[in-house]
């Protein structure tokens, strides 16, 4: 007889999942935004290093995506190891 019985573990990701929402709305829509403005203040008002400033923020937000990528693939290859089911014969 063969039974086919579905692990109950629960997938896990680098991070938990309210930090991995947090995390990946700063570097979807802060960090670009927050790139943007310093850039355009630094034109409006002449204001040095504006552009490296802008840069690295957006270095910033760039690195934090692929960290947050590294954290997607981790949950998602942890899930689709645990819903596989095990067979067992009795």
């Amino acid at each position: 007889m063969t039974d086919e019985t579905p692990t109950t573990e629960d997938p896990r990701g680098l991070l938990p999942d309210h930090v991995y929402d947090i995390l990946k709305w700063v570097s979807i829509i802060v960090m670009p935004a927050l790139a943007t403005f310093v850039v355009g203040l630094g034109g409006i008002w002449s204001l040095p290093f504006a552009g490296q400033a802008a840069s690295t923020v957006t270095a910033v937000g760039v690195l934090l995506g692929a960290l947050l990528g590294l954290s997607s693939v981790s949950y998602n290859s942890s899930k689709a190891s645990t819903a596989t089911t095990t067979t067992t014969d009795d």
